[in-house]
């Protein structure tokens, strides 16, 4: 928690759907990227360690978004030769929900007329933390960026800090409240998907190894499963706690970064991602047969600071996703009704098979739930075309 290293973002949550105008969704993108989403509680698994930057690198893009020049320093540290990445996308330096969700507020802003664009533009120089950009290799690299957009979309990145590390933090505004005297210092979320995931078949191991190995087993599902968090989604989704053997990962959370009207194509894909990689790591293990169960819930919750000490999610979506993650068969992601609805509005069925299940869940009664085999590589949707 006290390491301060900063990271490069170029992630902004999107309007509701419901925005009066694109004037008023290109107001709020732009709100946004002035007073960016909140940095994120992860840990990076970058292979090797970069040194800081001494002096700020620059990449500049023309008015397609696309890299016209980029300082020769700045592409060695990312694993690039300098004539590699000229012509390339900034979305290529993008993991795949950030590239979609930046894909599709390039394509309004380059649909809004120049008065709409003008009026939406309060300030062309806009500045952003605390997030992730991939290297030539596709790995996560934390860095710090301030953005300069200009009215004819052309613009230029400069990165002040390359590093090789990502601090541990709760959203802003809420840090005061750390290491205070107890109190309440909350934020509502009307629509979040908590995904859980247990491990199963753990006892057995345990009772069998040293506690430093069961120890070193659960940092094994961390590290594997917060990169394929850091390299699909970050900030959409987070790993928010780490109790026991589970992990708590939130998609969508207002409070870090929002996409809507993705939310259960973003959830199921990284869900997915991680179940696997966690699934191949734990096949060392093969003797005590265990594997990553996960359930998801969608639905409001409360988050904030009660005690003093941490940020904290509540509110019984929360509960559902632990009682569904029971239920989970190997392989595949037991989710409730209300996110299997928008799983259906989301994701072409081809992608999927859905099954029917009801069961008794502890303290909620007979629950009826779906249980989902993903079936996609990709992100459902994506759409990266700007033209």
């Amino acid at each position: 928690m006290a390491c301060t290293t900063k990271k490069l973002c170029v992630t902004h949550t999107l309007p509701t759907q419901k925005s009066a105008s694109l004037n008023d969704a290109l107001r709020w993108f732009l709100h946004s990227w002035r007073k960016p989403a909140p940095p994120l509680a992860v840990l990076s698994n970058i292979k090797a360690t970069r040194a800081r930057v001494a002096k700020a690198l620059r990449i500049s893009c023309n008015s397609q978004f696309n890299i016209i020049r980029a300082d020769p320093e700045l592409c060695r540290l990312l694993g690039y030769e300098p004539n590699e990445v000229v012509g390339m996308s900034i979305l290529g330096l993008m993991s795949p929900v950030v590239a979609d969700a930046h894909a599709a507020v390039f394509r309004r802003l380059q649909r809004a007329g120049a008065g709409e664009r003008c009026q939406a533009m309060q300030t062309n120089h806009v500045r952003c933390r605390d997030s992730i950009v991939l290297d030539a290799e596709r790995n996560p690299v934390p860095c710090r960026l301030t953005v300069q957009l200009r009215m004819d979309l052309s613009s230029e990145l400069v990165f002040s800090e390359i590093q090789g590390k990502v601090s541990q933090s709760v959203p802003r505004g809420f840090g005061q409240y750390i290491r205070r005297e107890p109190g309440l210092h909350l934020v509502d979320a009307k629509e979040v998907a908590c995904i859980m995931t247990d491990l199963a078949n753990t006892t057995s191991f345990s009772i069998q190894q040293p506690p430093r190995v069961m120890a070193e087993l659960l940092h094994k599902v961390y590290v594997t499963a917060n990169a394929v968090v850091e390299r699909e989604a970050l900030p959409y989704v987070y790993i928010h706690e780490i109790v026991g053997d589970s992990l708590l990962l939130l998609c969508n959370a207002e409070f870090m970064g929002r996409y809507p009207g993705r939310t259960a194509a973003i959830g199921i894909y990284v869900a997915s991602k991680v179940q696997k990689a966690v699934d191949e790591m734990l096949k060392s293990f093969s003797d005590h047969d265990m594997y990553l169960r996960v359930g998801i819930a969608s639905g409001p919750l409360c988050a904030g600071v009660v005690d003093g000490r941490s940020f904290r999610v509540f509110g019984s979506t929360i509960h559902l996703s632990q009682r569904l993650e029971s239920m989970c068969p190997r392989s595949q992601i037991a989710c409730c009704p209300r996110f299997a609805a928008q799983l259906r509005e989301e994701v072409d069925r081809d992608s999927m098979r859905l099954s029917q299940c009801t069961a008794e869940l502890k303290g909620l009664g007979q629950v009826d739930y779906t249980v989902v085999d993903f079936l996609g590589t990709q992100l459902p949707g994506q759409n990266l075309e700007l033209a």
